[in-house]
């Protein structure tokens, strides 16, 4: 496959047009012009309270290892974004697994430690996982999710296209049918990204209004908060110059939230979702409607109650919900404050409302509970949002523990992808890609 077919594939003859003169103007020979927008990405987001992660191709971090690990020792936090700059989404298993591999061993040479994994293009296949589960990464960003915030009434038919183009090309699902939240995968956590990007604002629907990008963000920022999700912003640090103001307005905007937003890393994203797998609750009935609750939590989790009472002091919350500020107390309730299940229910159900904080008990006695589900056979991502609804509306008595730490409503993480940092590693990343595909 030649360098301009390859290149084209995710965004048409036209907009690769549009690219290469996009690429002339944000690069140059000279790596000082990125080297300063670099610097300016993680010198704003860092004083604002905000750890930025920057997934780089190995082959970038090789070339230019003083600047990464500048910012390393400065707080920022890198990924791994694949050997070279190419589509995993068609490389086999054991090409994954060789390719990875070198870009650990050029991350470890260089001294920069590794968070996790974000493919290029946002693109794997059903192999990635068993890759990255292999090598023991602790994380993958390459699953992604797009919000409607677009009116495409507003736009020219061509911009749409492009748009959609780019969607399938990404693979990418609509955020109103799935829950943005991090997942439990076989060894690491998957956390989903988030569309519409820097590239797509910018370059697809030709979007340089700076309120405008922010209006943007900031539309999704609220989704994923009046939701209780996860935003992970995207933005190329090439594009900074445009998207600052606009990165900056949602960073200030998720701070004056409340209940807050958390803003974390990547890896501090990781970190929660491994430590929350090992909390515990344990429920014993203690007749006449009582029932004594004893957990084993961390001190950043909070336990939350719906629809009964306690016999400690509780806080108000958000949607009917109070916090327990206590790890052991007694419960009064008319039912069992769980989730029973019917014992035909799908594994991934269970372990989904379990990772949601409930306690789940299987049994064929649904008088017991205020809530019962025996419809659970048949699941997958896409039953989790009906779910959910089906749980939070009712007035059975609730108790769980919180999605996120410290009574955090959502969560917001910044990341930006490093493809090159000079016009050589944009010509070199033709050549290795063309290289690559003569074999």
């Amino acid at each position: 496959m030649s360098p301009i077919p390859f290149l084209s594939k995710s965004r048409g003859t036209r907009n690769l047009v549009s690219r290469i003169r996009t690429v002339l103007n944000n690069f140059s020979i000279s790596p000082k012009k990125f080297e300063h927008l670099l610097r300016r990405y993680s010198t704003v987001t860092l004083n604002l309270g905000c750890v930025p992660t920057f997934p780089i191709t190995a082959v970038i971090l090789k070339r230019h290892p003083r600047l990464i690990r500048e910012l390393y020792q400065q707080g920022a936090e890198f990924a791994i974004h694949g050997y070279i700059h190419t589509d995993y989404g068609v490389m086999p298993l054991n090409e994954q697994v060789k390719h990875f591999k070198k870009a650990i061993d050029t991350f470890e040479k260089h001294q920069v430690p590794f968070t996790g994994f974000r493919a290029p293009f946002v693109r794997v296949n059903t192999q990635t996982p068993q890759a990255l589960g292999k090598l023991g990464f602790p994380y993958d960003s390459s699953l992604v999710l797009h919000w409607d915030v677009f009116n495409r009434n507003e736009h020219t038919e061509g911009s749409w296209i492009e748009y959609e183009r780019i969607l399938d090309f990404y693979q990418s699902r609509q955020a109103q049918d799935y829950i943005s939240i991090p997942r439990s995968m076989d060894g690491f956590i998957e956390i989903p990204g988030s569309m519409p990007d820097d590239e797509i604002i910018v370059e697809r629907m030709g979007i340089t209004d700076k309120r405008k990008i922010g209006e943007i963000w900031q539309g999704i920022l609220q989704s994923t908060y009046n939701n209780n999700e996860l935003f992970a912003l995207s933005l190329h640090p090439e594009r900074f110059s445009y998207c600052e103001d606009a990165l900056v307005s949602v960073i200030k905007k998720a701070k004056e939230l409340n209940p807050p937003v958390w803003i974390a890393s990547l890896k501090e994203i990781t970190e929660w979702w491994q430590e929350k797998k090992k909390f515990v609750f344990k429920i014993d009935s203690r007749g006449n409607g009582k029932y004594g609750v004893q957990t084993e939590l961390s001190d950043r989790a909070t336990v939350l109650l719906k629809n009964s009472k306690v016999n400690v002091p509780t806080g108000d919350w958000f949607d009917g919900y109070r916090t327990v500020n206590s790890r052991d107390f007694v419960l009064e309730s008319p039912k069992r404050p769980v989730m029973g299940v019917s014992r035909d229910s799908s594994p991934a159900a269970v372990a989904f409302l379990k990772n949601e904080g409930y306690i789940v008990e299987a049994s064929e006695q649904p008088d017991d509970y205020g809530i019962y589900l025996n419809n659970l056979a048949k699941f997958n991502e896409a039953s989790e949002k009906p779910l959910l609804k089906k749980i939070e509306q009712s007035d059975a008595p609730i108790l769980r523990y919180w999605r996120w730490p410290n009574r955090a409503k959502s969560t917001l993480t910044v990341t930006g992808d490093i493809d090159s940092i000079t016009l050589v590693d944009f010509v070199l990343r033709i050549m290795e890609n063309w290289r690559l595909n003569r074999r």
